[in-house]
């Protein structure tokens, strides 16, 4: 079967335009496309070295083929686009500096392109290169995509973890082009959960159908919410703990962008710090951000997050009348909310309404423990709290300053 048939036969309940996948796959069988740069140039500067990293031979061989295998895809043949790929990966490797998860202390002097393909935006390229690195006695496997003119993102694969490698590259001017490696797993893919009237979520799975070198290419609107796990068996509609294919979306290097929703930074408190016993306080203390999550996806109330637009800047907690703690934040353009009893534990979930940048974030909470109305910068109340303020239950409304100049939120 063709893997525009297949693509088609597996994911013909997810909400895909007619013919999308047939558009995707047809320049893969163009052997003649854009180049990325000039090959003048390509070949001219192909052997340039890296700048701060030494270049060596190294000895000792790594077992991961991809370092020697020969390119297969569609520009396999292409003398000219395997020249301007190496490049563009060379000068890579030289223009942009290591990140917190690239511990390389050595670069060998030879990449190896082992696979190309065709994109919406032109021809892209998997490549390997053998590192060293201080996080290991063995050498290390380089891996990235070529594509867009540049390197999109590159992976350190330890040879004693490989299975940990994400093998997932995110791309296109809008961020909406996939190549996820199969790794000798099956991939599945879903996009657009449903929230149903008990707030849970759903997700359609189906298997991502990929070529035979066991590469995935997809092109599915980042607000679809696109989400891949790699596994043997299909996940359930309603689990949302299944180890997702990440990137390094969720901890950008570049320089900063505003966070899409409502672009706030930092971490503060609606209500002052009751009394408490140190064993209750270090239960608070223990409570992070990740935890909050993970709970809330455990009851499928929390869509996975995996990319830098399901993260949040920032979080605004409330002791409560009854003795809970409560923490709000936003995912996704949506608020949340996490109560914990005074022992630690788990009690309850809420979920708000959309955000809007520009407005006051308000979360009504449960069993008549008040609202949270929170506005970063701004002072909130009638005590003119900075940030947040817990409202009793009850409360109609509530005044917000933004700069001095007065608001009144209306509360549900």
């Amino acid at each position: 079967m063709e893997l525009k048939q297949a693509m088609e036969v597996a994911t013909a309940e997810l909400d895909v335009r007619p013919g999308f996948v047939g558009d995707v796959m047809a320049g893969g069988r163009r052997k003649h496309t854009r180049r990325l740069v000039a090959v003048a140039t390509a070949v001219a500067l192909l052997a340039g070295v890296t700048a701060g990293v030494v270049l060596t031979r190294l000895a000792e061989q790594s077992p991961d083929l991809r370092l020697t295998a020969a390119p297969t895809g569609p520009l396999a043949g292409d003398a000219e686009f395997i020249a301007t790929a190496l490049h563009l990966w060379n000068e890579a490797q030289k223009d942009e500096p290591w990140k917190r998860d690239e511990p390389v202390t050595e670069v060998s002097s030879k990449p190896n392109m082992f696979w190309t393909g065709q994109t919406p935006t032109g021809p892209a390229a998997l490549v390997a290169q053998q590192v060293k690195v201080y996080t290991s006695e063995k050498p290390a496997t380089l891996v990235g995509l070529v594509a867009d003119g540049k390197v999109v993102n590159r992976e350190v694969v330890l040879s004693e973890a490989r299975h940990r490698e994400a093998g997932l590259y995110r791309f296109g001017p809008t961020g909406d082009q996939y190549v996820v490696l199969t790794l000798g797993k099956t991939v599945f893919w879903s996009q657009s959960p449903k929230r149903g009237p008990d707030h849970r979520l759903t997700r359609t799975w189906a298997s991502a159908p990929h070529d035979q070198d066991g590469v995935v290419f997809t092109v599915v609107p980042v607000d679809e919410r696109p989400v891949f796990v790699r596994g043997d068996s299909v996940p359930q509609p309603g689990d949302f703990t299944q180890p997702a294919i990440i990137s390094d979306d969720l901890q950008p290097d570049l320089p900063f962008e505003p966070h899409p929703g409502l672009g706030w930074e930092g971490n503060f408190c609606a209500t002052d710090f009751p009394e408490q016993n140190p064993e209750q306080k270090r239960s608070w203390q223990r409570l992070t951000m990740q935890t909050v999550r993970q709970e809330l996806q455990k009851r499928a109330v929390l869509d996975y997050v995996v990319s830098w637009e399901g993260t949040t800047d920032w979080s605004v907690c409330a002791w409560l009348p009854d003795g809970r703690y409560a923490l709000m934040f936003e995912s996704y353009g949506e608020l949340y909310g996490a109560l914990y009893r005074p022992d630690g534990t788990f009690s309850a979930s809420v979920v708000g309404g959309k955000v809007v940048k520009g407005d006051s974030a308000v979360l009504p909470l449960p069993d008549g423990q008040g609202t949270i109305v929170a506005e970063f910068g701004a002072t909130v109340g009638p005590q003119e709290r900075d940030n947040a303020w817990l409202a009793p239950a009850g409360t109609k409304e509530v005044t917000v300053r933004q700069k001095g100049v007065p608001r009144v939120i209306r509360l549900p």
